[in-house]
């Protein structure tokens, strides 16, 4: 296969009009949409017409008279067909960290088990969170932190909680997200699945599997803008008897009687604490309606077969470079990114970037390519390896090898 069969590829495959709904910088081949999501067209008119219609016409009644007020559940029931999720489940507000701690420090409240389970590796903000709760909480409490190939038989009757990301965030492995969650309801253990590498590039379904709790952040594939919300995910199950431990007048019953003591609505807006960021809210929507009309198998395929052609290709061409392929092989067990292993990945993400390419280095040794299917072209794979190739060929990395590293990597 050459790059005139990729081109056709491209012509054929029912999902590239879906790039003409982004802006892309001619030249630039963006492989970083896992950290950051290309802009929508339609966001920056959305959000101009915000400021300057709703909020400085509308003034305060765009509460009201533009639907602001109803903005964090409207964007979260965009999002969860995404995730497999139904209406009324998901509401956006807050980072993936604070919604972690929501969730958590609700979780584990009262009850006589002690054990916290983590998967090692896991992405340091979910840790982070974990260890300040169990410190906070006491009580005997501990963070445990299991190998991924060892975290079925790690839950047990004394585990009191599960936090795990669906997706490797260093080497894209993907957990069994259906396996796990069946432990975990056999033994009575809630689990809270952290969906930020995931959401809007692979296959989730939370109601088919029976999963509880869910968080997400929506600037990665979901493309809703830098520092944009994060998303919470509580079934309808669990709902109920769903008790939030962070108590704010927007998870309230009725929040504008302004009574003095706490009741808590009886809906995913118990998962709201405090006025939503209104701006931010308009421009998930803008990044969430890319979606529209996509069939998420179509998506889920084409990300596979962007991301086997970009291993296939580096077997070739990258392999005598020393790249050690990272991320798992096996198409079912890789999210939608590819990363390569190199003991100067930092330098040479640095050249990449230095050459319009864009990755992201991920320590001690990773280089992270992310696979966006909505809007990468099987084109901008086989022009990315030529990239990666002429600057292995050339050692323009070494110009970076001693390079300071950034504050953002």
């Amino acid at each position: 296969m050459d790059r005139a069969d990729l081109e056709r590829l491209d012509r054929d495959c029912p999902l590239s009009p879906c790039r003409e709904r982004f802006v892309l910088p001619d030249g630039v081949l963006y492989f970083d949409g896992n950290s950051l999501g290309a802009l929508p067209r339609t966001a920056p008119s959305s959000i101009g017409e915000l400021v300057e219609a709703e909020w400085g016409g509308g003034l305060i009644r765009s509460w009201l008279d533009a639907g602001w007020f109803h903005l964090a559940r409207r964007a979260g029931d965009a999002i969860a067909p995404l995730i497999g999720a139904s209406a009324g489940e998901v509401a956006v507000s807050d980072s993936t960290s604070v919604n972690i701690f929501k969730l958590a420090a609700a979780l584990l409240r009262g009850g006589g088990r002690r054990k916290v389970l983590t998967e090692s590796g896991n992405f340091p903000t979910d840790m982070y969170i974990l260890e300040g709760l169990v410190d906070l909480l006491g009580g005997g409490r501990a963070l445990v932190r299991a190998p991924p190939d060892e975290i079925l038989d790690a839950i047990d009757e004394a585990t009191a909680l599960v936090v795990l990301s669906h997706v490797d965030y260093r080497t894209g492995a993907v957990l069994d997200m259906e396996g796990i969650a069946a432990r975990c309801k056999a033994l009575g253990v809630p689990a809270i699945w952290d969906l930020c590498h995931s959401a809007g590039a692979i296959p989730v379904e939370l109601n088919r599997c029976g999963v509880d709790y869910a968080v997400g952040c929506t600037y990665k594939f979901l493309n809703g803008g830098p520092g944009a919300p994060a998303f919470a995910y509580v079934s309808r199950d669990a709902i109920g008897a769903f008790e939030p431990a962070v108590t704010g007048w927007f998870g309230h019953a009725e929040q504008f009687r302004f009574e003095d003591r706490y009741r808590p609505a009886d809906s995913i807006a118990k998962c709201l604490v405090g006025s939503p960021p209104i701006l931010s809210l308009r421009a998930v929507l803008d990044g969430v309606a890319c979606f529209e009309g996509v069939d998420m198998a179509a998506l889920a395929a084409k990300s596979r077969r962007l991301s086997d052609l970009f291993i296939a290709l580096a077997d070739e061409r990258l392999a005598r470079h020393g790249l050690e392929l990272a991320s798992p092989r096996e198409a079912a067990r890789r999210g939608s990114q590819v990363s390569f292993r190199h003991a100067h990945a930092y330098a040479i993400a640095r050249a990449l970037i230095a050459n319009d390419l864009i990755p992201d280095f991920r320590d001690p040794d990773i280089l992270r390519f992310g696979i966006t299917p909505l809007y990468m072209r099987h084109v901008d794979v086989w022009d990315a390896v030529e990239t990666i190739d002429a600057v292995m060929a050339g050692r323009a990395w070494e110009d970076f090898r001693t390079a300071e590293r950034e504050a953002v990597t």
